[in-house]
């Protein structure tokens, strides 16, 4: 019986992107095949570490390097903060080509002069990694044939749609297993902005009520952060109904920053406990021919 083609889809979400490798660790040890890995923001890092062939179980010590690159300080200037994330990927990386890697990779990110979504497949890794991590606001856009690339989950955080069109939906003999890390807009959500920290701007975030002088309501920081949340959570749910996967993770993060590399442990067990719950379903598309 021949088995369904794998595409894994790896969502961005900063550093709630380590339940990544938990996930992958999962998955090795049950020895479910992948035949893609399609990676958007974090979900590229951690993907193209692992499709380089580091096993799973060392990827958090190699992320932990992040931890003391100073990246996220306010005395680096953006496009010093990017060149320290392009020196901590080379380390690991190197010069390594997507024809190089062990499983076949697709990196998302977007161009900000036409809008529309790039998928990079060819030429040096880490170039891509970086400019798929290009988060507006914290990072410059990378130039590329005549492109200005930023982080692809500003219109897609979870690339399904990349893994159907290259032939791995249901339809064409293949699964897809996505995971998503992407905060949730939660109506308790905090109305700041975890960029404000490496953005060096100062827009108001609360201002006082005019009823009373004391109650905070939100600013003009606040309320563009929100509406920047509200527009590309909305594009996220969108784009997953439309090309929904076979299996969905979306470890439980509750209370992990995006952008914390300091605390690996709680984002990494979210990612184990959640693949392991996911398990099951996992294997029955194993057993599905077409």
């Amino acid at each position: 019986m021949t088995r369904p083609k794998i595409a894994l889809v790896l969502g961005g979400g900063g550093s709630r992107g380590i339940a990544h490798i938990g996930v992958l660790q999962v998955l090795a040890r049950e020895h479910i095949p992948i035949d893609i890995i399609v990676g958007t923001s974090m979900g590229a890092i951690v993907g193209a570490l692992y499709a380089a062939g580091n096993p799973p179980e060392d990827l958090a010590e190699r992320l932990s390097e992040f931890q003391g690159t100073r990246i996220f300080s306010n005395p680096f200037s953006a496009r010093s903060r990017q060149n320290r994330i392009a020196d901590v990927l080379r380390h690991q990386l190197g010069s390594i080509k997507f024809s190089q890697l062990k499983v076949r990779m697709a990196v998302t990110a977007v161009d900000l002069i036409s809008g529309r979504e790039v998928v990079i497949e060819s030429g040096e890794v880490v170039p891509a990694l970086v400019a798929s991590a290009a988060v507006p606001g914290a990072f410059p856009p990378v130039s590329r044939d005549g492109m200005q690339l930023a982080d692809g989950g500003v219109i897609d955080s979870v690339a399904t749609g990349v893994a159907y069109e290259r032939g791995f939906s249901a339809k064409d003999g293949g699964r897809i297993i996505a995971v998503d890390v992407y905060p949730p807009l939660n109506h308790d959500h905090s109305w700041g902005d975890p960029l404000s920290q490496i953005m060096g701007i100062g827009l108001p975030f609360h201002l006082p009520t005019l009823r009373s002088g004391k109650d905070m309501e939100p600013g003009v920081g606040a309320s563009l952060w929100r509406s920047f949340r509200v527009l590309v959570w909305y594009t996220h749910e969108t784009r997953l109904a439309k090309f929904p996967p076979d299996v969905l993770i979306r470890p439980e993060l509750k209370g992990a920053a995006s952008l914390n590399f300091r605390d690996l442990e709680l984002p990494l067990k979210a990612g184990c406990e959640a693949a392991e719950a996911a398990l099951p379903a996992i294997k029955r598309l194993l057993d599905a021919t077409g």
